[in-house]
Formats: structure tokens, sequence, C-alpha cells
């Protein structure tokens, strides 16, 4: 184990301030590395559990946090405007919203890298832009063409990077860098998609958002391998040709509850510590199904909505928040755009 170890990002010094920290399946521990100087957690050494994925696809239904994904996949086929559908769930997809309504042309060419089950793809292709969705797993790429048509690909981004140089005005990818080892390679292949000019749009968990002594608060390692802030991707943009602004969140947490930004966060947190998700055989411990939950009948899905947003609003007005950074959320959406 090494005390110290250079950044993965901005090549400082990084000092292990978490050991035997509890990984994504139960009875793996993984160290955390801390770099105060562009304030970015990761695990070391920095390596993918395609296991670990294996489990996770194939129990999507039921793997808290991920199970959320399958329920859009499933309700978005009902509604009329599935990107404002989006938008209302979750802060990702309000900033994506937004910036393409404010900063992309209709005929601008749009790749989701990671498209999933191929639901935000689907929502922007409904709103008349040209996007396509690039995904590696087979498995969610059959059934992004089987629920939404085939506008998706199944292919490494590396590999297909080579091969589509330059040919992109937008490249988006939502909750996904924090899985991949080695960002900074990730980007160059981002990037290398883009036209001269293009705008490459990333949401990541924002560390930038928790108090800075705390070291890992997102998914349990190797799903999760680094924790990326603001000034995560100042160090980048330092290094490479681009420059780099962060989306105001200051519309969507008007309305929508954030508990970072409670007096009494810190403390609570420190007592409820984050535990695996998947036993030893890659089971889920405490699955959870979304799409059936909701099949309640709607009366009463009406009134736990209802009831939700009112208890939240009242927690919002009270005095116990701390309201510094308002234009900030959990979730970081970056824009960076390449030089022309």
């Amino acid at each position: 184990m090494l005390e110290k170890t250079p950044c993965i990002i901005c090549k400082k010094d990084a000092e292990i301030k978490l050991e035997n920290f509890n990984g994504y399946r139960e009875g793996e521990n993984f160290d955390i590395y801390y770099c105060s100087s562009c304030n970015t957690s990761f695990v070391w050494p920095q390596k993918v559990d395609t296991q670990i994925y294996d489990s996770i696809y194939s129990q999507a239904d039921f793997v808290p946090g991920y199970n959320r994904y399958a329920l859009y996949a499933n309700e978005i086929k009902y509604v009329k405007n599935a990107l404002k559908y989006l938008a209302g769930k979750e802060a990702m997809y309000f900033a994506v919203k937004k910036i393409l309504m404010q900063n992309i042309g209709k005929s601008e060419n749009i790749l989701e890298v990671g498209s999933g089950l191929g639901y935000l793809t689907y929502a922007i292709r409904q709103e008349g832009y040209s996007a396509t969705g690039l995904d590696i797993s087979t498995d969610a790429v059959n059934k992004a063409r089987a629920s939404f048509g085939n506008n998706y690909i199944c292919e490494d981004v590396y590999q297909y990077a080579l091969k589509n140089i330059g040919k992109f005005d937008v490249v988006l990818l939502t909750e996904i860098i924090e899985h991949v080892p080695d960002p900074s390679a990730f980007l160059d292949a981002l990037m290398s998609l883009l036209k001269p000019g293009g705008k490459l749009i990333i949401s990541t968990p924002n560390k930038s958002a928790y108090p800075s002594n705390e070291y890992w608060n997102t998914e349990l390692p190797p799903v999760h391998l680094t924790w990326l802030s603001e000034d995560s991707f100042i160090a980048i943009s330092l290094q490479k040709n681009f420059s780099v602004s962060f989306f105001d969140f200051s519309d969507f947490n008007k309305k929508h509850f954030d508990f970072t930004k409670y007096k009494y966060y810190e403390s609570y947190n420190k007592r409820h510590e984050r535990l695996p998700t998947l036993n030893l055989k890659g089971e889920v411990l405490n699955p959870k199904n979304l799409v059936k939950n909701n099949s309640l009948p709607q009366p009463v899905l009406k009134f736990k909505k209802y009831f939700k947003s009112i208890i939240e609003r009242i927690v919002m007005l009270s005095p116990l928040t701390n309201k510094k950074h308002f234009e900030r959320n959990l979730i970081l959406c970056a824009i960076l755009k390449k030089g022309q």
C-alpha cells in the first residue's frame, strides 16, 4: 500500500485517506486516495470488474441506484414529451434539456456515449435532433433497439472514435466517466469525435457539493472509480485544448430537495455507512423493483408523489439549510468546448 501516488487527473501527489473501504460486492475492500490540488478522490489501482457489471445488467430491474433506469425506459414510452419527463426526474436530464434547447441547433449531429437502455437518445430524437446512442453492452443495445428503434450502435468507444474522428457537433454522456479507468485518456477519445468548436457535455456525481473532508460519497468501488469535482475538470482543461464551463442548477434546485445543503448532513452521513449492494455470488442483497412498485393504482401513486413534494417544500423552507453555492447540485454538468 502506497501512502502517496500521482493523482490520475493533475499528476500531483494524492494521499491515501480511506483504507479497507467497503466495496460494491460484499467482502471486498478498497483504498481511496485524495488529491487536494484538484479536489479529486479515486480508487487505486483503477480496474474495471466486468463480473460486477454482468451482475448489475442481469438484475437491472432490482439493483438499487440502477433500477430507476429500468423504470424510466418503461415509463417514457407512454409520455407525450419524453425529454420533459426526464428533466423532471433528475438534475442531469434537466441540464441536458436546457443546454440542448438553449445552445444546440436541430441540425447538429449528437452522439450519446453510454446510452444504456436508450431512453435519453430516444427523448432527444423526439425533440427533432439528430442523435445516435453508443454503448459497449450488447444486452443494453438490443433492449434499446427493441424499445426505441435502430439508432443505437454496439461498440467500444475507443474503437469507434478511431473510425469517426471529427464526426459530431455534440458528444453527450450522463453518469459514465466515474466508471472509467484513466478519465484523461477517455476524454481524449471523446474529444477526437468532435468537430472543431464541438461540445462535450458530461454529468457526474459532484464532489464540489460536499464538505472537503468527505472523501467518498458516491457508488462503492470498483463500480465508481473516481469522484470528480469542478476543480478536476478545470485541471483537465488546462492540460488539453478545450475550455470548460459548468451548468447552473439554480432553477432546478428551487424545486428539488438537496440533503447536503442542511446543517446536520455531515453528522448524519458519518453515522450512515454505505453498505455493499451484491453478495459474493453477485446477487442483490436488498432488491427493489421500481417498475413493479410503480404499478400501484394511479390515485395511490399520485398521492405519494404529492405528499413527498409537500414534505420536501416544507423542509426546504426550514432554517436548517446552509445556502451556499445555490448553483451547485449533487450532480455536476461540465460543458467542454473543443478549440477551433
